[in-house]
């Protein structure tokens, strides 16, 4: 049977007795990195408690496979039902497989093949930041931001539309942080956001503003990985201010505006799939100056 394993994001003590009992009677395990797995299972072995109970759960006595997104595809095509005779364990690197992380293809490879599989419950950093929020309601968790910044706002710009009724959950890595930050001020600078670092580990920072002064408490050097919770729009602050009307620009109005080409692409970006800079070299060649 196989096994689809929930590992903790950051406290050891956060794995469930169900997880150990898994980890304890499969000798097979796939995991995202084979060191990380290896790492976590020696951690569980130190621990007494856990030892005395689980005595199987030691890196001496299991075979580890490598499953990542880059060889997800040549494992699965290399598979055989006799594979599957024993008990097998699935796991990424933290939290649950399948969120953000590998394990898709091999559940519908077991699913394809009539293989029994059990997904066990577990914890994930988006629903632990959203809770930390304190924000109530509905959410939409939509995963890491595009890595370019072109396609980062086209995605943010996109999301403007459930924003109306729904708090968004986001994953972004250090390096892009606070560049992403920078795109949501742009597109979103009304919007309140929750930035969450290391969520459940030592180092745990949460940071709550407008994406300005998010920006403005960050530290220079960034480590870790973070969560991004963008509050939903506040219709009562926006029913209360001095006039409801909503004022609708076209391209054709923009482009008559007395404002700097740069401005004019700004705003010009942020109706249409056209990056700032593309938007600037057009006005400068047109001479919309």
């Amino acid at each position: 049977m196989l096994f689809f394993v929930p590992t903790p994001i950051g406290n050891l003590y956060d794995i469930s007795i169900h997880v150990l009992e898994i980890l304890n009677k499969c000798n097979i395990i796939i995991c995202e990195d084979t060191r990380v797995t290896k790492k976590l299972l020696m951690l569980l072995n130190k621990d007494i408690l856990i030892h005395s109970n689980f005595k199987n759960i030691n890196i001496h006595n299991k075979k580890f496979y490598s499953f990542h997104s880059h060889n997800q595809n040549e494992f699965i095509s290399n598979l055989t039902l006799d594979f599957f005779q024993e008990n097998i364990a699935f796991c990424t690197d933290a939290g649950m497989p399948n969120i953000s992380d590998p394990g898709a293809l091999l559940l519908q490879y077991a699913r394809n093949n009539n293989i029994q599989y059990e997904v066990l419950l577990g914890g994930c950093a988006f629903s632990h930041a959203f809770v930390c929020s304190g924000l109530e309601g509905g959410f939409c968790f939509l995963g890491f931001l595009p890595h370019k910044q072109h396609n980062r706002q086209i995605f943010i710009k996109n999301i403007l539309e459930y924003h109306k009724s729904l708090h968004i959950v986001l994953y972004e890595s250090p390096k892009r942080l606070k560049n992403s930050l920078h795109d949501i001020l742009l597109i979103m600078p009304n919007a309140n956001i929750y930035v969450y670092k290391e969520l459940t580990k030592l180092h745990q920072t949460e940071y709550i503003g407008k994406a300005d002064i998010v920006l403005n408490k960050l530290p220079d050097e960034i480590r870790g990985e973070y969560c991004i919770v963008i509050e939903k729009e506040n219709m009562d602050s926006m029913c209360n201010t001095k006039s409801n009307k909503v004022l609708h620009l076209t391209q054709d109005d923009i482009l008559k505006l007395d404002i700097s080409p740069k401005q004019k692409a700004k705003l010009l970006s942020q109706l249409s799939t056209k990056s700032i800079k593309e938007w600037y070299l057009y006005l400068i060649n047109e001479k919309y100056t």
